[in-house]
């Protein structure tokens, strides 16, 4: 989808970040832009990255935040290199950083398109099931770090509920669906909520079987992004390194992958077969 070609994928993180702030701040755009001596719709411009974000700009609306100075100098940082195209983050401890600009992101998408290969897509696991992969892949995880990034998950998923919900496309590879995270149990309690999900209206799941054999798809998982009035991203994650992709070169060929991969996956109503077969094989 075509977008401003003026916005990269810096400038909309902290456009996102200021508009968070503000409403944690509890104040109104009209607010701020009399606090500041701005106009309200220099604000409002501020918060979609719109106009071009300047370091004074962004400087004064922190301030009036009252961000703290290490949180305003990687703010500021992000503004000074807004214009350089791509962005890698590392996940740090707590609620990743990555995941928030992520759902930053997954907010104001109009659709989600997502391939995964060795597990169930994030937006469509269950609370149980997401447990047992991030306390097997993180081991050091403390319990409250493990409820808080389950919380998290869970509030992340609500944007497929909500009125404005996205259409959301999900591929994934038939060894997901076979793989026991958190055991038998768990797993077919996640297969019974992807037989629920593939009916939501907004939802569309097919899985890539087994005997397609090698695909485009076992080059690993992404997430194509697309938006209303923004340029399309693509998000590649790995071992806590995550990659924001927004060049047309990129995004081109990300979206002939997932075509690829379409290519051998199974049509929904096939899909849909195969979850309820894979139910009826497991245990309750």
């Amino acid at each position: 989808m075509a977008g401003n070609s003026h916005t990269t994928v810096r400038s909309r993180q902290v456009a996102a970040e200021l508009r968070r702030l503000r409403e944690n701040a509890a104040m109104s755009g009209a607010e701020v832009a009399l606090r500041l001596g701005m106009s309200p719709s220099k604000v409002s411009r501020l918060e979609t990255g719109n106009s071009g974000l300047q370091v004074e700009d962004v400087a004064a609306l922190l301030g009036l935040y009252q961000v703290p100075a290490t949180r305003r100098e990687e703010l500021i940082d992000l503004v000074r290199r807004a214009e350089e195209r791509g962005w890698w983050q590392r996940q740090g401890a707590g609620l990743p950083e990555l995941w928030r600009i992520l759902m930053d992101f997954e907010a104001t998408a109009i659709r989600i398109q997502n391939f995964e290969s060795l597990v169930v897509p994030g937006l469509l696991q269950t609370a149980e099931y997401f447990r047992a992969f991030i306390r097997d892949a993180h081991t050091t995880l403390s319990e409250t770090e493990l409820d808080n990034l389950v919380a998290s998950r869970m509030a992340r998923q609500a944007l497929l509920t909500r009125a404005t919900a996205p259409q959301f496309l999900a591929v994934l590879d038939e060894g997901a669906l076979r793989r026991p995270v958190g055991g038998p149990g768990v797993l077919r309690r996640q297969l019974q909520h992807l037989v629920s999900v593939a009916e939501w209206p907004n939802v569309t799941l097919r899985v890539v079987p087994l005997a397609a054999g090698a695909h485009a798809g076992l080059s690993g998982p992404f997430v194509i992004l697309e938006f209303n009035g923004e340029a399309s991203l693509v998000f590649v994650e790995n071992q806590g390194t995550g990659l924001f992709l927004e060049d047309e070169a990129d995004l081109a060929s990300y979206r002939l992958a997932l075509g690829n991969i379409l290519n051998a996956a199974l049509a929904p109503p096939a899909t849909a077969d195969l979850l309820a077969a894979l139910v009826a094989e497991g245990p309750s």
